[in-house]
């Protein structure tokens, strides 16, 4: 990237240009395809699903933070994750709908086993790929603030914001017909997403994260009261941004562990 532009500027233009290119798409379709059944309007909502993937390539390219599509590839997909990454990726769906079965905030549907797994391969279509542009390209580049929370308070409404031209779409379902509750819905995931990103070298694990949250909505759906949904977003931020402040405490033991052993050299 050049050192002629600041990470924060960065961010601010992805941001806009993400909503926006979202925003058109999400026009079209209802210009063209209002009633979503043809094949049209199947292939432009996933565009507006990758849309996040896209511009975070292209801004990559742009700015010379990759060299090729081949280099861009690699570092979202191909990159080796720590052990615990993986195991924080399971974790938020147990969190997510654990929580909320304990605070009775949860209706199961009724299906079987077989449709969370059939639904399970387009959820990488229909929500995880978009990671790549929150966690991997966007929360990398808010450098406004060195403090996890104000960055995930930042992402979640641009994030929000982003949802907004999908659920216009007449045969889309919300989280939430009320946005203040859809909004505390996307700022705990914020917070979790955020947390497991701290962890990932890549954008894999949240991908998976995000992919088996909105597959297990085939077998039970979190339910929009307030009170409980409150408590459970409550959990979510206390917990991740307990997660989130010990990458930092180990950078720091990290960093002395290495000058100790620079001077135990000397």
């Amino acid at each position: 990237m050049s050192k002629f532009i600041s990470k924060q500027s960065v961010a601010i233009w992805y941001a806009l240009t993400a909503l926006l290119d979202t925003f058109i798409v999400g026009q079209v379709i209802l210009w063209c395809f209002p009633d979503g059944t043809s094949m049209g309007a199947s292939l432009l909502f996933i565009l507006m699903n990758c849309i996040p993937m896209i511009v975070a390539a292209v801004f990559s390219l742009v700015l010379s933070e990759i060299n090729s599509l081949g280099e861009y590839f690699k570092k979202v997909f191909l990159q080796k994750e720590s052990s615990l990454s993986w195991i924080l990726a399971f974790f938020i769906p147990i969190i997510y709908y654990g929580i909320s079965i304990l605070l009775m905030n949860v209706r199961f549907t009724g299906n079987s086993l077989l449709a969370f797994f059939l639904y399970f391969p387009w959820t990488l279509l229909y929500g995880g790929l978009e990671e790549v542009g929150w966690r991997w390209f966007l929360q990398d580049h808010l450098s406004f603030s060195k403090h996890f929370i104000p960055k995930m308070m930042v992402l979640s409404i641009v994030w929000f914001l982003w949802h907004i031209p999908i659920y216009q779409l007449p045969w889309i379902t919300a989280g939430s017909s009320n946005y203040l509750i859809f909004y505390l819905m996307i700022l705990g995931n914020t917070f979790l997403f955020g947390a497991l990103k701290e962890y990932s070298k890549g954008a894999v694990p949240c991908i998976l994260a995000h992919m088996l949250i909105d597959s297990l909505a085939v077998l039970m759906l979190v339910q929009s009261s307030l009170p409980q949904i409150i408590l459970l977003v409550s959990f979510e931020i206390l917990v991740s941004s307990l997660a989130g402040g010990c990458t930092k405490i180990r950078e720091i033991e990290l960093y002395l562990f290495r000058w100790e052993s620079v001077i135990f050299t000397l």
